[in-house]
């Protein structure tokens, strides 16, 4: 019995020691209030980036990552907006990718998103005005070590076939008069991890969220006097969009009190232990470990913009293997290729296998290092 007692005054004591370091967020310290503009960094191909293990008082050095593209966003009063009307009890509007606009609710425990108006969530370039029933959590407060969440979410965006631009659901055997998109979420929020983050530019306390999402995503079709009738089998198999269907979303973010955007964001893959991509704050540094060296091997692009072909430049390839990725600006890679090189090549890339839309072509070697980033805007005939 006196062991037992000597044990557990031991481990009470030392809690405060296990703790010290630990940081609690409030909603003031980390949501994003008017007038705040929120300036992150992608990197599409990082490098020497690890997902540790769950645990407190842990060192994580991303100072490696660099610069595929950088993303301004506003947040303003939302009586600025444009579908402000459609939500009234917003007292948010923040900037979304692509120019679309969020409208947001924000108090002292949720920082969440009410509805979207923009670009259509399956990308083909319709504009939407769609709420979330109920809203969208992004953010919570108190967020401390082991807080756990579990959150529901759906939109449903309708629109006449003939107000969507472009042929493509010419490839259905049907012809629908309406269509409507159906988006469902459930998600939850473990932050499983504190400690100290260096990014390019900074060090920070925070503590890190794992978010792992199940999206769903349907196509529902209507003709004549018929009901809705669910044809996302039927259009994964005939229609170039690959937003449909069930996908399993896992990132990671790191949270401080000293910046209102993420100060890392990993985007894993389903299993939550390989890294795809890091989104992460942006401080005016592009690495602090990259150094540029003259007449390094490099790539150019063109014609760009392509409308159905395109040409990748090689220059000053050293003999080796090469591998060039395509991603969206979501982050997702769209497509990939390897290449035997040596000096000077040319390669003829078919961008009809893409959606309209601006791209990010990154160019690696056979160790993973990065050779260049190039953006690419696929148009239309």
């Amino acid at each position: 019995m006196k062991q037992f007692l000597h044990l557990s005054i031991c481990l009470l004591l030392s809690m405060p020691m296990f703790l010290n370091g630990q940081i609690t967020l409030q909603s003031s310290d980390y949501f994003p209030a008017i007038g705040d503009t929120l300036r992150t960094v992608v990197d599409n191909a990082p490098s020497g980036i690890a997902i540790t293990a769950s645990g407190g008082d842990q060192s994580w050095n991303f100072t490696s990552l660099q610069n595929s593209f950088s993303q301004e966003l506003v947040v303003s009063d939302p009586a600025g907006g444009t579908s402000a009307g459609s939500y009234p009890s917003a007292n948010i509007l923040l900037d979304q990718a692509a120019g679309g606009e969020g409208y947001y609710i924000s108090n002292s425990t949720q920082f969440a998103i009410l509805g979207y108006a923009g670009t259509d969530p399956l990308g083909q370039g319709f504009q939407v005005n769609a709420p979330f029933i109920p809203e969208y959590v992004e953010r919570w407060a108190p967020l401390a070590f082991f807080d756990l969440w579990n959150h529901q979410s759906a939109l449903t965006v309708a629109i006449a076939a003939d107000d969507i631009p472009g042929n493509i659901f010419d490839g259905l055997p049907i012809t629908p008069d309406s269509i409507r998109v159906r988006v469902a979420t459930t998600r939850t929020d473990l932050v499983d991890a504190w400690g100290t983050l260096s990014i390019p530019g900074g060090d920070y306390d925070v503590l890190r969220e794992k978010r792992t999402e199940y999206r769903d995503v349907r196509l529902d079709a209507k003709i004549g006097p018929f009901p809705w009738a669910d044809i996302t089998d039927l259009a994964l198999d005939a229609l170039p969009i690959d937003a449909l269907g069930t996908d399993t979303i896992v990132t990671y973010s790191f949270w401080s009190g000293d910046a209102k955007e993420a100060i890392a964001v990993i985007r894993a893959d389903p299993g939550g232990t390989q890294v795809e991509s890091v989104t992460f704050k942006d401080n005016g540094v592009v690495s602090n470990t990259a150094t540029i060296v003259a007449a390094q091997p490099s790539f150019s692009i063109y014609p760009n913009p392509a409308i159905v072909h395109t040409n990748f430049e090689f220059k000053n390839m050293p003999a080796g293997k090469y591998t060039m990725d395509v991603y969206n600006l979501a982050g997702r890679s769209v497509w990939r290729e390897s290449y035997q090189m040596n000096g000077h090549q040319i390669e003829n890339f078919n961008v009809t296998r893409l959606r309209k839309g601006m791209y990010l072509c990154v160019l690696s070697n056979s160790t993973g290092e990065r050779i260049g980033v190039k953006r690419l805007l696929v148009s239309t005939p």
